[in-house]
């Protein structure tokens, strides 16, 4: 990918796949408690982001993440292991 990945391309683009507003997904937000993501709903993110960063997020990874910003952290620290 060429792309530089930051937080905000990370924000923007599950914002995107959730149908909400970028301005909801801050670092302390709740997935399942605050945007209502239910396991499949989480797994289905999960992969959006993995295929659109090549990376591979592993379900005991998946099941660590409660908030946005994890899953953010996540992300950027998979990306940058490539």
């Amino acid at each position: 990918m060429s792309q530089h990945v930051t937080a905000e391309t990370i924000r923007a683009d599950a914002a995107r796949h959730l149908g909400i507003g970028a301005e909801r997904l801050t670092p302390g937000v709740l997935l399942a408690e605050d945007l209502g993501l239910d396991s499949l709903a989480g797994i289905e993110l999960s992969m959006s982001l993995e295929e659109r960063y090549a990376i591979n997020i592993t379900d005991d990874e998946l099941s660590e993440v409660t908030t946005f910003g994890q899953l953010e952290q996540l992300v950027l620290a998979k990306v940058g292991s490539r």
